[in-house]
């Protein structure tokens, strides 16, 4: 899906991340080992941020991994949906989502707001 982001919407969603890191840095940690298993097992942005946001996943699913790897990731995330303090990420991730899953999801993997505005085709 084709997702325009202008650089202050980046950075107002880099700011609430970071304020997550900082408050909630267990949360956080769990949230970063989550993108980072999303993008390791080339899973769909879209797919993770609908499991997260509890959203349909017929639109997202990603066809071609192995169900026993998708059974043990989406226990990873559920890990991450379980913690008491997911209601935190959930508020932000939900603020921030009109700019894309991927786009968020690199934002918490460290990349920089600059590279990612304009216009980004990622699932």
């Amino acid at each position: 899906m084709l997702k325009l982001a202008s650089l202050d919407e980046l950075y107002e969603a880099k700011q609430g991340l970071e304020e997550v890191s900082h408050c909630n840095p267990e949360i956080y940690d769990i949230l970063t080992h989550v993108v980072s298993l999303t993008r390791q097992l080339q899973i769909k942005y879209g797919y993770m941020g609908a499991l997260l946001m509890d959203e349909d996943l017929n639109t997202t699913y990603p066809e071609f991994v192995k169900g026993s790897v998708l059974s043990l990731y989406k226990k990873e995330v559920d890990k991450l949906k379980n913690h008491r303090d997911f209601p935190v990420v959930k508020t932000v991730l939900d603020q921030h989502r009109d700019i894309g899953d991927a786009k968020l999801s690199l934002l918490v993997l460290g990349a920089k707001p600059e590279l990612l505005r304009g216009s980004t085709i990622m699932k």
